[in-house]
Protein backbone atom coordinates (compact mmCIF):
# COMPACT_ATOMS: atom_id res chain seq x y z
CA UNK A 1 0.00 0.00 0.00
CA UNK A 2 1.72 3.60 -1.04
CA UNK A 3 2.60 6.00 1.45
CA UNK A 4 0.62 8.79 1.78
CA UNK A 5 1.36 12.16 3.34
CA UNK A 6 -1.70 12.81 6.08
CA UNK A 7 -1.07 17.06 6.06
CA UNK A 8 -0.42 17.50 1.95
CA UNK A 9 -3.99 15.36 1.11
CA UNK A 10 -6.39 17.74 3.29
CA UNK A 11 -4.51 21.23 2.56
CA UNK A 12 -4.75 19.79 -1.15
CA UNK A 13 -8.43 19.08 -0.83
CA UNK A 14 -9.23 22.44 0.70
CA UNK A 15 -6.86 24.75 -2.03
CA UNK A 16 -9.02 23.12 -4.47
CA UNK A 17 -12.09 24.39 -2.63
CA UNK A 18 -10.35 27.54 -2.10
CA UNK A 19 -9.58 27.89 -5.64
CA UNK A 20 -12.83 27.02 -6.60
CA UNK A 21 -14.82 29.68 -4.40
CA UNK A 22 -12.43 32.09 -5.98
CA UNK A 23 -13.37 31.18 -9.57
CA UNK A 24 -16.92 31.36 -8.46
CA UNK A 25 -16.47 34.37 -7.34
CA UNK A 26 -15.07 36.34 -9.50
CA UNK A 27 -17.28 35.16 -12.57
CA UNK A 28 -20.67 35.92 -9.95
CA UNK A 29 -19.33 39.60 -9.06
CA UNK A 30 -19.37 41.27 -12.02
CA UNK A 31 -19.81 44.71 -10.23
CA UNK A 32 -16.67 44.36 -8.19
CA UNK A 33 -14.19 47.05 -8.81
CA UNK A 34 -10.70 46.63 -10.55
CA UNK A 35 -8.73 46.72 -7.72
CA UNK A 36 -11.06 43.97 -6.35
CA UNK A 37 -10.40 41.94 -9.28
CA UNK A 38 -6.73 42.47 -9.40
CA UNK A 39 -6.11 42.11 -5.78
CA UNK A 40 -8.64 38.13 -5.92
CA UNK A 41 -6.18 37.67 -9.27
CA UNK A 42 -2.83 37.60 -6.98
CA UNK A 43 -4.63 36.03 -4.01
CA UNK A 44 -5.05 33.07 -7.00
CA UNK A 45 -1.75 33.46 -8.05
CA UNK A 46 0.01 33.31 -4.89
CA UNK A 47 -2.62 30.46 -3.85
CA UNK A 48 -1.20 28.55 -6.49
CA UNK A 49 2.33 29.05 -5.62
CA UNK A 50 2.09 28.00 -2.14
CA UNK A 51 0.14 24.91 -3.63
CA UNK A 52 3.15 24.03 -6.07
CA UNK A 53 5.60 24.05 -3.04
CA UNK A 54 3.96 22.31 -0.88
CA UNK A 55 2.90 19.16 -3.96
CA UNK A 56 6.50 19.60 -4.42
CA UNK A 57 7.63 18.66 -0.50
CA UNK A 58 5.17 16.60 -0.52
CA UNK A 59 6.83 14.38 -3.51
CA UNK A 60 10.24 14.50 -1.92
CA UNK A 61 8.84 12.93 1.10
CA UNK A 62 7.63 9.97 -1.21
CA UNK A 63 10.62 9.98 -2.86
CA UNK A 64 13.09 9.94 -0.24
CA UNK A 65 10.45 7.10 1.33
CA UNK A 66 11.07 5.18 -1.86
CA UNK A 67 14.56 5.75 -1.74
CA UNK A 68 14.94 4.14 2.08
CA UNK A 69 12.80 1.05 0.69
CA UNK A 70 15.24 0.31 -1.84
CA UNK A 71 18.44 0.76 0.13
CA UNK A 72 16.93 -2.00 2.07
CA UNK A 73 19.02 -4.91 2.23
CA UNK A 74 17.29 -7.73 0.74
CA UNK A 75 16.56 -10.94 3.06
CA UNK A 76 17.58 -13.96 2.03
CA UNK A 77 16.66 -17.36 3.91
CA UNK A 78 19.14 -17.98 5.97
CA UNK A 79 18.37 -13.96 7.49
CA UNK A 80 15.21 -14.89 7.80
CA UNK A 81 16.15 -18.17 9.61
CA UNK A 82 18.35 -16.36 11.92
CA UNK A 83 15.97 -13.29 12.78
CA UNK A 84 13.35 -16.33 13.52
CA UNK A 85 15.62 -18.04 15.62
CA UNK A 86 16.80 -14.99 17.31
CA UNK A 87 13.06 -13.58 18.01
CA UNK A 88 10.83 -17.02 18.81
CA UNK A 89 9.21 -16.83 21.69
CA UNK A 90 9.64 -20.89 22.13
CA UNK A 91 12.95 -21.05 21.05
CA UNK A 92 14.12 -19.03 23.76
CA UNK A 93 12.09 -20.03 26.27
CA UNK A 94 13.13 -23.93 25.34
CA UNK A 95 17.02 -22.03 25.74
CA UNK A 96 15.83 -20.84 29.04
CA UNK A 97 14.86 -24.35 30.16
CA UNK A 98 17.94 -25.82 28.89
CA UNK A 99 19.89 -23.13 31.42
CA UNK A 100 18.07 -24.02 34.10
CA UNK A 101 18.23 -28.03 33.61
CA UNK A 102 21.85 -27.41 32.88
CA UNK A 103 21.91 -25.96 36.83
CA UNK A 104 19.78 -28.81 38.61
CA UNK A 105 22.82 -30.95 36.79
CA UNK A 106 25.66 -28.94 38.78
CA UNK A 107 23.25 -29.71 41.67
CA UNK A 108 23.24 -33.35 40.95
CA UNK A 109 26.53 -33.93 41.24
CA UNK A 110 27.55 -31.65 44.22
CA UNK A 111 29.10 -33.64 46.93
CA UNK A 112 26.44 -32.84 50.33
CA UNK A 113 27.61 -30.20 52.80
CA UNK A 114 28.43 -31.02 55.87
CA UNK A 115 26.62 -29.94 59.38
CA UNK A 116 28.31 -28.13 62.06
CA UNK A 117 27.24 -27.81 65.64
CA UNK A 118 28.60 -25.40 68.54
CA UNK A 119 27.64 -24.92 71.66
CA UNK A 120 29.13 -22.88 75.24
CA UNK A 121 28.16 -22.40 78.56
CA UNK A 122 28.70 -23.14 82.34
CA UNK A 123 29.31 -25.85 84.47
CA UNK A 124 27.98 -26.10 88.05
CA UNK A 125 28.85 -28.70 90.53
CA UNK A 126 25.86 -29.43 92.87
CA UNK A 127 26.78 -32.20 95.02
CA UNK A 128 30.78 -33.08 93.73
CA UNK A 129 34.06 -31.54 93.86
CA UNK A 130 34.51 -30.88 90.51
CA UNK A 131 35.98 -27.50 89.71
CA UNK A 132 33.16 -25.42 87.88
CA UNK A 133 34.04 -22.95 85.02
CA UNK A 134 33.53 -22.30 81.40
CA UNK A 135 32.12 -25.47 78.83
CA UNK A 136 31.68 -26.12 74.67
CA UNK A 137 31.57 -28.27 72.79
CA UNK A 138 31.39 -28.79 68.44
CA UNK A 139 30.34 -31.63 66.28
CA UNK A 140 30.55 -31.93 62.84
CA UNK A 141 28.96 -34.22 60.53
CA UNK A 142 29.23 -35.21 57.31
CA UNK A 143 27.19 -37.93 55.23
CA UNK A 144 28.23 -39.68 53.00
CA UNK A 145 27.35 -39.59 49.24
CA UNK A 146 26.85 -43.75 48.93
CA UNK A 147 27.46 -44.78 45.46
CA UNK A 148 24.22 -46.40 45.15
CA UNK A 149 22.13 -42.99 45.09
CA UNK A 150 24.94 -40.91 43.53
CA UNK A 151 25.11 -42.74 40.37
CA UNK A 152 21.11 -42.81 39.45
CA UNK A 153 20.80 -39.22 40.85
CA UNK A 154 23.28 -37.88 38.31
CA UNK A 155 22.61 -40.27 35.47
CA UNK A 156 19.02 -38.62 36.17
CA UNK A 157 20.17 -35.27 35.61
CA UNK A 158 22.31 -35.92 32.62
CA UNK A 159 19.21 -37.26 31.22
CA UNK A 160 16.94 -34.65 31.87
CA UNK A 161 20.02 -32.33 30.42
CA UNK A 162 19.76 -34.10 27.44
CA UNK A 163 16.08 -34.08 27.10
CA UNK A 164 16.10 -30.29 27.46
CA UNK A 165 18.97 -29.77 24.60
CA UNK A 166 16.81 -32.07 22.21
CA UNK A 167 13.51 -30.32 23.16
CA UNK A 168 15.82 -26.72 22.14
CA UNK A 169 16.69 -28.08 19.31
CA UNK A 170 13.60 -29.38 17.92
CA UNK A 171 11.85 -26.07 18.52
CA UNK A 172 14.80 -24.74 16.66
CA UNK A 173 14.94 -26.96 13.57
CA UNK A 174 10.76 -26.31 13.77
CA UNK A 175 11.23 -22.00 13.46
CA UNK A 176 13.32 -23.08 10.56
CA UNK A 177 11.09 -25.39 8.43
CA UNK A 178 8.60 -23.01 9.32
CA UNK A 179 10.56 -20.26 7.79
CA UNK A 180 11.38 -22.30 4.51
CA UNK A 181 7.60 -23.43 4.15
CA UNK A 182 6.64 -19.87 4.33
CA UNK A 183 9.76 -18.71 2.10
CA UNK A 184 8.42 -20.88 -0.73
CA UNK A 185 4.63 -19.88 -0.37
CA UNK A 186 6.04 -16.62 -0.75
CA UNK A 187 8.21 -17.56 -4.07
CA UNK A 188 5.29 -19.46 -5.49
CA UNK A 189 2.95 -16.75 -5.30
CA UNK A 190 5.32 -14.62 -6.55
CA UNK A 191 5.91 -16.59 -9.00
CA UNK A 192 2.17 -17.19 -9.95
CA UNK A 193 1.58 -13.28 -9.92
CA UNK A 194 4.31 -12.61 -12.26
CA UNK A 195 2.55 -15.77 -14.82
CA UNK A 196 -0.87 -14.01 -13.85
CA UNK A 197 0.88 -10.31 -15.43
CA UNK A 198 2.19 -12.20 -18.37
CA UNK A 199 -1.47 -13.96 -19.37
CA UNK A 200 -2.74 -10.22 -18.28
CA UNK A 201 -0.48 -8.69 -20.95
CA UNK A 202 -1.34 -11.19 -23.45
CA UNK A 203 -5.20 -11.64 -23.19
CA UNK A 204 -4.94 -7.72 -23.47
CA UNK A 205 -3.35 -7.87 -26.58
CA UNK A 206 -5.68 -10.99 -28.12
CA UNK A 207 -8.45 -8.77 -27.12
CA UNK A 208 -7.33 -5.65 -28.69
CA UNK A 209 -6.84 -7.34 -31.90
CA UNK A 210 -9.84 -9.07 -31.75
CA UNK A 211 -11.70 -5.83 -30.99
CA UNK A 212 -9.65 -4.07 -34.58
CA UNK A 213 -10.90 -7.08 -36.13
CA UNK A 214 -14.42 -7.12 -35.56
CA UNK A 215 -14.37 -3.20 -36.25
CA UNK A 216 -13.36 -3.90 -39.74
CA UNK A 217 -15.83 -6.60 -40.00
CA UNK A 218 -13.76 -9.90 -39.86
CA UNK A 219 -14.70 -11.58 -36.94
CA UNK A 220 -18.01 -12.37 -35.35
CA UNK A 221 -19.14 -10.46 -31.78
CA UNK A 222 -18.91 -13.59 -30.17
CA UNK A 223 -15.11 -14.32 -31.12
CA UNK A 224 -14.94 -10.50 -29.09
CA UNK A 225 -16.55 -11.19 -26.62
CA UNK A 226 -14.87 -14.57 -26.03
CA UNK A 227 -11.65 -12.30 -25.87
CA UNK A 228 -12.89 -9.46 -23.80
CA UNK A 229 -13.97 -12.60 -21.19
CA UNK A 230 -11.14 -13.72 -21.04
CA UNK A 231 -9.06 -10.67 -20.81
CA UNK A 232 -11.31 -9.94 -17.57
CA UNK A 233 -10.53 -13.34 -15.95
CA UNK A 234 -6.89 -12.48 -16.40
CA UNK A 235 -7.48 -9.73 -14.46
CA UNK A 236 -9.11 -11.31 -11.59
CA UNK A 237 -6.74 -13.58 -11.84
CA UNK A 238 -3.48 -10.81 -11.79
CA UNK A 239 -5.37 -9.17 -8.74
CA UNK A 240 -5.87 -12.57 -7.25
CA UNK A 241 -2.48 -12.89 -7.66
CA UNK A 242 -1.26 -9.32 -6.12
CA UNK A 243 -3.68 -10.40 -2.99
CA UNK A 244 -2.15 -13.96 -2.30
CA UNK A 245 1.64 -12.28 -2.58
CA UNK A 246 0.30 -9.96 0.34
CA UNK A 247 -0.72 -12.86 2.20
CA UNK A 248 2.16 -14.65 1.88
CA UNK A 249 4.24 -11.77 3.12
CA UNK A 250 2.30 -11.30 6.13
CA UNK A 251 2.41 -14.83 7.39
CA UNK A 252 6.19 -14.71 6.40
CA UNK A 253 6.49 -12.31 8.63
CA UNK A 254 4.32 -13.61 11.49
CA UNK A 255 6.55 -16.66 11.31
CA UNK A 256 10.11 -14.90 11.35
CA UNK A 257 8.57 -12.77 14.27
CA UNK A 258 8.43 -8.61 14.47
CA UNK A 259 11.52 -7.60 14.02
CA UNK A 260 11.57 -8.25 10.87
CA UNK A 261 10.37 -4.43 9.22
CA UNK A 262 6.94 -4.03 7.48
CA UNK A 263 8.37 -3.85 4.46
CA UNK A 264 10.74 -5.92 4.06
CA UNK A 265 11.90 -7.26 0.95
CA UNK A 266 13.33 -10.81 0.07
CA UNK A 267 15.54 -12.45 -2.15
CA UNK A 268 13.87 -14.76 -4.56
CA UNK A 269 15.09 -17.64 -5.46
CA UNK A 270 14.43 -20.61 -6.92
CA UNK A 271 14.22 -24.05 -5.12
CA UNK A 272 17.04 -26.13 -4.72
CA UNK A 273 15.86 -29.69 -4.70
CA UNK A 274 18.71 -32.12 -3.60
CA UNK A 275 18.40 -35.64 -4.40
CA UNK A 276 17.41 -37.44 -0.89
CA UNK A 277 18.91 -40.56 -0.08
CA UNK A 278 16.88 -43.59 0.35
CA UNK A 279 14.29 -44.90 2.76
CA UNK A 280 15.92 -46.92 4.66
CA UNK A 281 19.00 -44.68 5.00
CA UNK A 282 16.39 -42.12 6.23
CA UNK A 283 14.83 -44.11 8.33
CA UNK A 284 18.78 -44.85 10.45
CA UNK A 285 18.87 -41.11 10.03
CA UNK A 286 15.90 -40.64 12.32
CA UNK A 287 16.53 -43.19 14.63
CA UNK A 288 20.26 -41.68 15.22
CA UNK A 289 19.79 -37.86 14.23
CA UNK A 290 16.00 -37.07 15.25
CA UNK A 291 15.29 -34.64 18.20
CA UNK A 292 11.49 -35.53 19.07
CA UNK A 293 13.31 -39.57 19.51
CA UNK A 294 16.28 -38.11 21.29
CA UNK A 295 14.25 -36.49 23.77
CA UNK A 296 11.97 -39.62 24.23
CA UNK A 297 14.82 -42.00 25.06
CA UNK A 298 16.28 -39.34 27.32
CA UNK A 299 13.08 -39.43 29.04
CA UNK A 300 13.47 -43.37 28.82
CA UNK A 301 16.78 -43.06 30.91
CA UNK A 302 15.59 -40.44 32.96
CA UNK A 303 12.89 -42.86 34.60
CA UNK A 304 14.83 -45.38 34.71
CA UNK A 305 17.33 -43.78 36.37
CA UNK A 306 14.92 -42.34 39.16
CA UNK A 307 13.37 -45.60 39.73
CA UNK A 308 16.92 -46.87 40.67
CA UNK A 309 17.44 -44.34 42.93
CA UNK A 310 14.10 -44.68 44.88
CA UNK A 311 15.12 -48.41 44.89
CA UNK A 312 18.71 -47.82 46.55
CA UNK A 313 17.37 -45.33 48.52
CA UNK A 314 16.09 -48.01 50.53
CA UNK A 315 19.45 -49.26 51.42
CA UNK A 316 21.05 -47.07 54.62
CA UNK A 317 22.30 -43.54 54.69
CA UNK A 318 26.23 -43.44 56.46
CA UNK A 319 27.32 -39.86 57.92
CA UNK A 320 31.21 -39.79 59.16
CA UNK A 321 30.47 -37.59 62.70
CA UNK A 322 33.20 -36.03 65.08
CA UNK A 323 32.78 -34.02 67.87
CA UNK A 324 34.47 -33.07 71.15
CA UNK A 325 33.07 -31.53 74.21
CA UNK A 326 35.51 -28.85 76.90
CA UNK A 327 35.09 -28.70 80.49
CA UNK A 328 37.22 -27.52 83.30
CA UNK A 329 37.84 -31.35 84.13
CA UNK A 330 38.58 -33.07 81.28
CA UNK A 331 37.75 -33.11 77.52
CA UNK A 332 35.53 -36.08 75.43
CA UNK A 333 36.55 -36.97 71.85
CA UNK A 334 34.10 -38.99 69.84
CA UNK A 335 34.37 -40.40 66.07
CA UNK A 336 31.89 -42.18 64.01
CA UNK A 337 29.59 -43.13 61.86
CA UNK A 338 26.09 -42.37 61.95
CA UNK A 339 23.35 -44.99 59.92
CA UNK A 340 19.87 -44.10 58.63
CA UNK A 341 18.06 -46.98 58.12
CA UNK A 342 14.28 -47.22 56.75
CA UNK A 343 11.89 -48.94 58.66
CA UNK A 344 8.59 -47.45 59.01
CA UNK A 345 8.53 -46.03 55.14
CA UNK A 346 10.19 -48.13 53.01
CA UNK A 347 9.37 -45.96 49.86
CA UNK A 348 6.63 -48.41 48.72
CA UNK A 349 4.80 -45.33 47.03
CA UNK A 350 8.14 -43.98 45.59
CA UNK A 351 9.09 -47.29 44.30
CA UNK A 352 5.32 -47.70 42.40
CA UNK A 353 5.22 -44.47 41.15
CA UNK A 354 8.98 -44.99 39.65
CA UNK A 355 8.13 -48.00 37.82
CA UNK A 356 4.96 -46.69 36.14
CA UNK A 357 6.53 -43.86 35.05
CA UNK A 358 9.64 -45.51 33.71
CA UNK A 359 6.82 -48.23 31.55
CA UNK A 360 5.29 -44.85 30.22
CA UNK A 361 8.27 -43.58 29.19
CA UNK A 362 9.15 -46.42 27.18
CA UNK A 363 5.69 -46.65 25.47
CA UNK A 364 6.24 -43.05 24.77
CA UNK A 365 9.51 -43.77 22.80
CA UNK A 366 8.17 -46.75 21.06
CA UNK A 367 5.02 -44.47 20.15
CA UNK A 368 6.90 -41.48 18.79
CA UNK A 369 9.50 -43.87 16.70
CA UNK A 370 6.39 -45.62 15.23
CA UNK A 371 4.87 -42.16 14.75
CA UNK A 372 8.29 -40.36 12.91
CA UNK A 373 8.81 -43.49 10.90
CA UNK A 374 5.21 -43.38 9.45
CA UNK A 375 5.77 -39.21 8.90
CA UNK A 376 9.12 -40.51 6.99
CA UNK A 377 7.46 -42.80 4.55
CA UNK A 378 4.49 -40.78 4.02
CA UNK A 379 6.73 -37.85 3.05
CA UNK A 380 9.20 -39.88 0.88
CA UNK A 381 6.04 -41.50 -1.31
CA UNK A 382 5.26 -37.60 -1.53
CA UNK A 383 8.79 -36.64 -2.55
CA UNK A 384 8.91 -39.45 -5.40
CA UNK A 385 5.27 -38.47 -6.61
CA UNK A 386 6.48 -34.58 -6.99
CA UNK A 387 9.94 -35.07 -8.44
CA UNK A 388 7.87 -37.24 -11.01
CA UNK A 389 5.31 -34.73 -11.57
CA UNK A 390 7.85 -31.98 -12.00
CA UNK A 391 10.17 -33.87 -14.39
CA UNK A 392 6.59 -34.86 -16.38
CA UNK A 393 5.93 -31.04 -16.13
CA UNK A 394 8.80 -29.29 -17.32
CA UNK A 395 10.00 -31.61 -19.68
CA UNK A 396 6.91 -32.56 -21.42
CA UNK A 397 3.59 -31.26 -20.48
CA UNK A 398 4.58 -27.68 -20.87
CA UNK A 399 6.85 -27.95 -23.53
CA UNK A 400 4.16 -29.37 -25.44
CA UNK A 401 1.55 -27.32 -24.50
CA UNK A 402 3.76 -24.36 -25.11
CA UNK A 403 3.94 -26.16 -29.22
CA UNK A 404 0.64 -26.19 -29.36
CA UNK A 405 0.16 -22.75 -28.11
CA UNK A 406 2.59 -21.53 -30.70
CA UNK A 407 1.08 -23.69 -33.52
CA UNK A 408 -2.45 -22.34 -32.59
CA UNK A 409 -1.18 -18.54 -33.04
CA UNK A 410 0.13 -19.20 -36.75
CA UNK A 411 -2.76 -20.78 -37.45
CA UNK A 412 -4.84 -18.05 -36.17
CA UNK A 413 -3.24 -15.87 -37.78
CA UNK A 414 -3.04 -17.41 -41.30
CA UNK A 415 -6.63 -18.26 -40.62
CA UNK A 416 -6.82 -21.71 -40.78
CA UNK A 417 -8.69 -22.00 -36.77
CA UNK A 418 -10.31 -19.60 -35.22
CA UNK A 419 -10.09 -17.51 -32.10
CA UNK A 420 -11.57 -20.22 -29.97
CA UNK A 421 -8.91 -22.68 -31.31
CA UNK A 422 -6.32 -20.01 -30.22
CA UNK A 423 -8.03 -19.26 -26.65
CA UNK A 424 -8.47 -23.04 -25.95
CA UNK A 425 -4.49 -23.38 -26.51
CA UNK A 426 -3.68 -20.68 -24.77
CA UNK A 427 -5.73 -21.59 -21.82
CA UNK A 428 -4.14 -25.28 -21.86
CA UNK A 429 -0.71 -23.56 -22.13
CA UNK A 430 -1.07 -21.52 -18.52
CA UNK A 431 -2.95 -24.24 -17.03
CA UNK A 432 0.09 -26.15 -17.48
CA UNK A 433 2.51 -23.66 -16.79
CA UNK A 434 0.89 -23.22 -13.26
CA UNK A 435 0.92 -26.82 -12.67
CA UNK A 436 4.69 -26.71 -12.71
CA UNK A 437 5.22 -23.48 -10.44
CA UNK A 438 2.57 -25.48 -7.92
CA UNK A 439 4.58 -28.77 -8.67
CA UNK A 440 7.66 -27.32 -8.08
CA UNK A 441 7.27 -25.43 -4.54
CA UNK A 442 5.62 -28.57 -3.74
CA UNK A 443 8.55 -30.88 -4.09
CA UNK A 444 10.64 -28.03 -2.08
CA UNK A 445 8.02 -28.30 0.58
CA UNK A 446 7.95 -32.29 1.42
CA UNK A 447 12.18 -32.13 1.19
CA UNK A 448 11.81 -29.11 3.70
CA UNK A 449 9.31 -31.57 5.81
CA UNK A 450 11.67 -34.33 5.29
CA UNK A 451 14.58 -32.42 6.38
CA UNK A 452 12.62 -31.55 9.53
CA UNK A 453 11.99 -34.88 10.44
CA UNK A 454 15.44 -35.99 9.66
CA UNK A 455 16.99 -33.20 11.72
CA UNK A 456 18.95 -32.37 8.00
CA UNK A 457 23.00 -31.78 9.83
CA UNK A 458 23.07 -28.78 8.07
CA UNK A 459 20.42 -27.42 10.12
CA UNK A 460 22.09 -28.87 13.06
CA UNK A 461 24.80 -26.96 12.01
CA UNK A 462 23.01 -24.02 10.91
CA UNK A 463 21.78 -23.92 14.92
CA UNK A 464 25.15 -25.00 16.42
CA UNK A 465 27.19 -22.04 14.49
CA UNK A 466 24.10 -19.56 15.53
CA UNK A 467 24.51 -20.11 19.34
CA UNK A 468 28.43 -19.80 18.76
Amino acid sequence: MANVNPISKPFNLSMILCLAALNWGASRLPYLRTWDNLFLSHLRIGLMKLYRCLSIVSISGMLMTQALAQDQKPYTVNDLTFIALESSPQVLAARDQSKAVKGQLSTARAIPNPEFEVGTGQQRSVTGPLTVGNVSSWSVIQPLDMPYTRFPRVNAAEANFRSAEATRIAFEIETISKVQQRYYELMRRKAEEKAAEEDLSLTKQIRDRMQVRYDVGETARFELLRAQTEYLNAQIAAESGKLRVEQARSVLRQVVGHNLPVNFVVVFEQPKIETLPPLNILLSEIQAQSPELQKAKADVEVSESRLSFEKNSRLPRLAFKASQYNDPNFTDRLYGLQISIPIWDFKGGQVAEAEANASKAKNQLNAQSQNLEQQIETAYKLYQMATYQVKVLDQEVVQLAASAQRIAEVSYRYGERGMLEYLDAQRTFRAARNDLIKARFDLASVVTEIQRLRASPDWLAKIESGRQ
